[in-house]
């Protein structure tokens, strides 16, 4: 798939942060608004961002860039990310939908917009997922992570 609109969404997998304010961003830690897409835009230029370059201004996501939501093609990998990445939040593991702009790249894809399809809370409470159900209008369902989700130092 190169980039493009496809017509149908793609599906993919990623993580999110479950604060008490909804779904955050990983990376970035940028809030997943509920009932509303997520649209991506290039943060080239930002402060956080770590190249020195001036605005992009071009439609995330771009080929020659790295913008875009980001998803993987299998669970394994996001749930990979998880261990690497998280310590000691809950974890919510989801497919996500992406439409408009998509590039797929070797492990997964980069998407103008998204929102989540469905969602496994790892570690979090029915009561969460009760939360997160209504907040997103989404599936919600718990879990308890199957290996922990910090295998870092000692």
């Amino acid at each position: 798939m190169s980039a493009g609109d496809p017509q149908e969404p793609v599906v993919g997998w990623r993580i999110w942060r479950v604060t008490g304010g909804g779904l955050r961003a990983t990376v970035w830690d940028t809030p997943w608004p509920p009932r509303e897409r997520f649209d991506a835009s290039c943060r080239r230029g930002s402060p956080a961002y770590w190249s020195d370059e001036a605005p992009s201004g071009h439609r995330a996501p771009d080929p020659g860039c790295d913008c875009g939501v980001y998803a993987f093609k299998r669970r394994e990998d996001a749930e990979q990310l998880a261990r690497e990445k998280v310590d000691g939040d809950v974890i919510a593991v989801g497919r996500v939908s992406l439409w408009g702009r998509v590039i797929e790249t070797e492990l997964g894809f980069r998407a103008e917009r998204a929102y989540p399809y469905d969602l496994v809370l790892l570690g979090g409470s029915d009561e969460l997922a009760r939360r997160i159900r209504q907040e997103y209008a989404v599936d919600v369902s718990t879990a308890p992570p199957a290996v922990p989700l910090h295998s870092g130092g000692g």
